[in-house]
């Protein structure tokens, strides 16, 4: 059972990671739309919770490059 969880857990891992690094459910519909092997509804879902993944990711990223910003200028200033 702890095996199955693991495997579970590093599977939705690495999506995530494809999801952010990937560019989002871009990938996904087109590995999807080459294989024809999903249904059209699955890989809308896969592809939309990708995209919200990466659209995290970045806003993230824009969070702490603003972050970053503040405090050099505060360095700058003292």
């Amino acid at each position: 059972m702890i095996s199955f969880l693991k495997t579970i857990i590093f599977a939705w891992a690495l999506f995530i990671a494809v999801s952010v690094i990937g560019g989002g459910g871009d990938l996904f519909r087109n590995l999807f739309d080459k294989t024809g092997m999903v249904s059209q509804k699955v890989t809308e879902w896969v592809a939309g919770k990708a995209d919200r993944y990466k659209e995290d990711a970045d806003s993230i990223k824009h969070f702490v490059k603003e972050l970053a910003g503040e405090k050099k200028k505060m360095a700058k200033d003292i």
